[in-house]
């Protein structure tokens, strides 16, 4: 039973964050094409997304951990989930960077660094890929 409950958290993590990743992707490509800054609400919902994406990431490493270990008896399972686990870890240190970026802009009423929200974006998708491509290499 605790692998299946282990399992669904771990799904509706998954849901989670790829629905933080194309909610917020896409409205900060809407606004990059307008070449426009989010007005004061705009930049709320994308924090409040930052924030839901990461303990959604964090959530996934918690359940990813405990049905690794009770499963596998580890992380010692193949290449590709090793390669997995090192993208996973930097798209989670690159959530922590990004977070701390937009709180620190929003504390001093200031929009995001375009360049720096750009680059974690695509950086963030590419770590996306990696992960999605590792875990179904790792697991077929």
């Amino acid at each position: 039973m605790s692998i299946i409950l282990l399992k669904l958290f771990h799904y509706l993590a998954i849901v989670f964050s790829g629905g933080v990743l194309v909610g917020g992707g896409l409205i900060q490509a809407v606004y990059t094409r307008a070449n426009q800054v989010p007005d004061i609400n705009v930049s709320k919902v994308l924090k409040i997304l930052g924030y839901l994406g990461l303990a959604s990431l964090l959530v996934l490493w918690i359940t990813g951990i405990l049905l690794s270990n009770l499963i596998y008896g580890g992380f010692s399972i193949n290449t590709a989930f090793s390669i997995k686990i090192i993208a996973a870890a930097f798209l989670l240190i690159l959530s922590f960077i990004v977070n701390i970026h937009v709180y620190n802009s929003s504390k001093n009423n200031q929009p995001p660094n375009k360049s720096i929200m750009k680059m974690a974006t695509m950086s963030g998708r590419g770590l996306i890929i990696v992960v999605l491509l590792g875990a179904a290499i790792a697991f077929s």
